[in-house]
């Protein structure tokens, strides 16, 4: 699988409790990306909260790692028509929807609610450099650690200012 890569200062938080790896990216002004790099998928999805990911969010300790992250794309669709009854909101499914706001002359009424999300990650937009370095400090070998995202991991896409989650979703064959 084509694997992006770079080598750059990144907030990587380490959540031993959870034997998980946690690269935060900040893009745009308002979102970042959090993909998790589990020892076991199943381990973080019994675990994961929101309180994960608002220390996960907060953690901002810089270090340079050269990170492999493959190009993939999740798309998804979820007819929401049983969750919405459950909601309390079965009236518009049935005959006597009162739907007359959207049109006067027709009896109407709601046959499905779908909800589709779709998100793609690869380098468009972005310019992308790598370079593999060795630095020599003091004597001593500077040795850059790498990240690679080539075992299932899970992304979450995050609304900074107000830390809601706006999109969540796993990848269970990075190598597809």
């Amino acid at each position: 699988v084509q694997m992006m890569n770079m080598e750059e200062d990144v907030d990587i938080y380490d959540d031993k409790p959870i034997n998980t790896t946690v690269l935060h990216l900040p893009f745009n002004g308002t979102h970042s990306m959090l993909l998790m790099l589990p020892d076991n998928m199943a381990t973080l999805e019994n675990a994961i909260s929101p309180g994960h990911v608002n220390k996960w969010l907060k953690w901002k300790t810089k270090r340079t790692y050269h990170i492999y992250v493959p190009k993939f794309s999740i798309k998804t669709s979820y007819e929401l028509n049983k969750v919405l009854t459950e909601m309390g909101m079965a009236d518009m499914f049935r005959d006597s929807a009162n739907l007359t706001g959207i049109s006067e002359g027709h009896k109407l009424a709601v046959s499905e609610v779908v909800h589709q999300a779709t998100l793609d990650v690869d380098e468009a937009g972005a310019t992308a450099a790598a370079a593999t370095g060795i630095g020599i400090m003091l004597m001593s070998l500077r040795i850059i650690p790498v990240l690679k995202f080539n075992r299932p991991f899970m992304v979450i896409i995050t609304e900074r200012n107000t830390e809601n989650i706006v999109f969540m979703g796993k990848i269970i064959n990075p190598n597809i």
